[in-house]
């Protein structure tokens, strides 16, 4: 087999095993613990990436697990003030579902919108 043949080939195969799927989710009263679900319907050997913005008045947490079986993929802690959070995201997960958990700590004003993607 052509040596240059066989990377592309592979890349084909992972592509075609993990495609990209999103989710979009807000948080308006950032003084409450949320929890959202997000699920892939593709092969679930894939990576998630998490990016989170807005802004707080205190410092808070997301984590992101998988759902129902638990197994840490991600933690995010925000910052006071804006809060600009990019391409921070965990390694391969073994379950369909993650679950982005946010833990308020001390905010009480501000607002956050938390991006998911699955690839």
């Amino acid at each position: 087999m052509n040596s240059r043949l066989f990377p592309s080939l592979l890349f084909i195969g992972i592509a075609a095993g993990c495609s990209y799927e999103e989710g979009e989710f807000y948080i308006a009263d950032v003084s409450k613990q949320h929890t959202f679900t997000d699920s892939a319907s593709f092969h679930p050997d894939c990576c998630v990436a998490t990016y989170v913005t807005g802004t707080l008045d205190a410092p808070a947490l997301i984590i992101v697990e998988g759902y129902l079986i638990g197994g840490f993929i991600d933690s995010l802690h925000l910052p006071k003030g804006k809060v600009n959070i990019e391409n921070s995201h965990g390694d391969f997960y073994g379950y369909r579902k993650i679950a982005i958990k946010y833990y308020p700590g001390e905010a009480k004003k501000g607002s956050l919108k938390i991006k998911t993607l699955i690839y």
